[in-house]
């Protein structure tokens, strides 16, 4: 076994205990992924929890979802959206807790890699809306969780991941990932793949976290949805908001522009919607 490998795998089991989603929450992702699920069953889950319940009202009569009436309940809000963006807000409370539950080290808060989490679902979903290639929700949910593998790196390797945020700061740095490799032996790529792989989420997502930086490595049939995500992880960062010191440049491969068949003026267009829904987006998911 690569050694790589080894390392992901250690590091899984290492951090298995600490990284857990809620069961409530596995269970919609379980609901999300069966067919034959009902909203009966999904309207029970969210009942048995009512914070959760409550939280997607919430987000449900926000502007970001632009209702034009008032959701008065759980199974309207079901009704209305749908499985897959329930899932969504029931993950980003969840995930939302991993993040904001790590302490801080110097030059790295992991609040601010939540927070451009959201800014990369958002770019997501609105990528996804532009071009269709892939269900709105679904790449709105790969890019809140495509970096999460930088919290597993820094629970499970703290000294050698505060060398690496300290070297990537620096002026005229190795990219994140380069110094990742050095430092720890596996980026946050793997590890956030890995993690997914071990929750059991479906094969887009998994890929999507494991490739985010690198599409083209993955066979062309499984590319869309990584490549999408990298275009959105290139954006959100132009936009500024939360840790992008991942982001190598914010300039946007061509291959990803091409594969998702994206003109120049549709990303300026996307760009400058997230201005405005991303702070918004921000302020919903990560309060």
């Amino acid at each position: 076994m690569p050694m790589t490998d080894l390392v992901v795998r250690a590091t899984i089991d290492q951090v298995a205990a600490v990284a857990t989603l809620p069961t409530v929450a596995m269970r919609i992702m379980r609901i999300a992924d069966d067919p034959a699920a009902g909203e009966d069953v999904l309207h029970e889950v969210l009942m048995s929890d009512p914070a959760l319940a409550a939280r997607v009202l919430k987000v449900v009569n926000s502007a970001f979802y632009r209702r034009q009436r008032e959701v008065a309940s759980p199974r309207a809000a079901i009704r209305l959206l749908g499985v897959d963006a329930i899932r969504n807000v029931a993950l980003a409370s969840s995930l939302h807790r991993l993040f904001r539950g790590r302490r801080a080290i110097p030059g790295f808060d992991p609040g601010d890699v939540w927070n451009h989490c959201v800014a990369v679902g958002t770019a997501a979903r609105a990528l996804a809306e532009k071009t269709g290639v892939v269900a709105p929700e679904e790449a709105m949910l790969a890019g809140l969780l495509h970096d999460i593998g930088l919290i597993v790196a820094m629970q499970a390797w703290l000294p050698e991941f505060t060398r690496v945020v300290q070297r990537a700061s620096e002026p005229g740095a190795d990219s994140f990932l380069e110094i990742e490799r050095e430092e720890i032996g596996a980026t946050h790529e793997a590890f956030g793949g890995a993690l997914c792989d071990a929750w059991h989420f479906p094969k887009p997502l998994v890929l999507a976290c494991r490739h985010h930086h690198d599409f083209r490595s993955v066979p062309w049939n499984d590319q869309r949805l990584p490549a999408l995500v990298h275009l959105a992880d290139a954006l959100a960062a132009r936009v500024g908001v939360g840790y992008t010191a991942t982001v190598s440049e914010a300039a946007v491969l061509p291959e990803a522009q091409a594969l998702l068949q994206l003109s120049d003026s549709d990303l300026l267009e996307i760009e400058a919607g997230l201005a405005e829904t991303v702070p918004h987006a921000v302020s919903l998911l990560a309060a």
